[in-house]
């Protein structure tokens, strides 16, 4: 399909049809009292995002991390997951609630157990490594030019080669802006510009024709996702890549973006969309030549969990790591090499 075909929506009658005969295919799985069955779980919350803890029979402890999750969450997905066997995460994820953090903490933890099982990291399990390591991207924060270029010294003294920073939805403020971090940074540094969905798809259009010139890595949200037709327009009258997805759920959000060839970057939330659901997400991207770079802005775990899915993928590119959540060198963090999400987790820092 191209940009000037007609999108025809799935007839209701077909949906429900094919509905009901998926729901007759997914039979029931029976429980288990396997070692690696499900026995408890612990919930830590931690402001900004949550973690999660799983045991088996046998002993063994999985740990996942997602946005915030409440305590009847919790409850209500230790409720679907107990007595069930940690090496079903594909069968147990549709039963959690989608899109949210107890999705993606639950996936992750059982992951995490089955690696351990396995004796190999999560990537394996899944089929990976598709590379050696990640790129980094890191956030600067600040709402001047001053503050920024002290955040860019400073990440780039971690290892930093790449940055998400804040883009005003003025095209002359954004060329300003992106041309003083570009001289301070030098050769061997890109920027994604982070527009935060904020503005509106006549000045997300300006500012993407302004700045096309500089040549971002992309344009992250730079307007709502609501008006399919209104970001085609930002599309078709700018060649600078834009990314989509931080605040989508389900992977149906990225389809009509996709198929209307909007989105360059594919950015699922991995504390929103766990790992198995990212998985699937990016390969709906892969069939359009999108990239996938996941979005990340949770503590050790949640960036763990993202190297993991990173390697486990063709078509990534780059990866929020927070700072001091990963070692980045030279621009990369390299992947775990340990069983599960091969961490070490402190239960006290939780």
């Amino acid at each position: 399909m191209t940009k000037n075909d007609t999108f025809i929506p799935m007839p209701l009658a077909i949906v429900g049809r094919r509905i009901r005969l998926a729901s007759q295919l997914n039979q029931a799985r029976p429980l288990s009292n396997g070692p690696a069955s499900i026995t408890g779980g612990r919930l830590f919350s931690r402001g900004a995002y949550s973690v999660v803890k799983l045991e088996t029979r046998s002993g063994l402890a999985g740990y996942g991390e997602g946005v915030p999750v409440s305590q009847a969450e919790f409850d209500a997905a230790m409720a679907v997951v107990r007595g069930r066997e940690a090496t079903s995460f594909e069968i147990i994820r549709p039963l959690l609630a989608a899109g949210t953090g107890a999705e993606a903490a639950f996936n992750c933890a059982l992951l995490d157990i089955a690696g351990q099982m396995a004796k190999a990291p999560i990537y394996q399990v899944l089929g990976g490594p598709t590379r050696t390591k990640a790129r980094a991207l890191g956030t600067l924060s600040g709402s001047s030019d001053a503050e920024l270029l002290n955040a860019l010294e400073s990440m780039r003294a971690s290892g930093y080669k790449a940055f998400r920073v804040p883009c005003p939805a003025s095209a002359p403020a954004a060329v300003k802006r992106f041309e003083v971090l570009r001289k301070a940074a030098g050769a061997g540094v890109d920027f994604v510009l982070d527009m935060g969905g904020a503005a509106s798809p006549g000045q997300a259009s300006t500012v993407a024709a302004a700045v096309e010139r500089l040549h971002p890595l992309w344009i992250d949200e730079p307007c709502a996702t609501a008006n399919v037709r209104a970001i085609a327009k930002v599309s078709d009258e700018s060649v600078a890549p834009l990314g989509f997805g931080r605040g989508a759920s389900r992977i149906v959000e990225f389809q009509e973006l996709l198929r209307e060839q909007v989105i360059d970057v594919l950015r699922p939330n991995i504390g929103r969309m766990s790992i198995s659901a990212s998985r699937r997400a990016a390969a709906v991207a892969e069939t359009y030549y999108a990239a996938v770079a996941p979005y990340h802005t949770g503590g050790r775990i949640g960036t763990a969990a993202a190297l993991h899915l990173a390697a486990s993928i063709p078509n990534f590119v780059l990866l929020d790591i927070p700072y001091g959540t990963a070692t980045v060198k030279d621009g990369f963090a390299e992947l775990p090499t340990k069983p599960g999400l091969g961490i070490s987790i402190d239960e006290g820092a939780l």
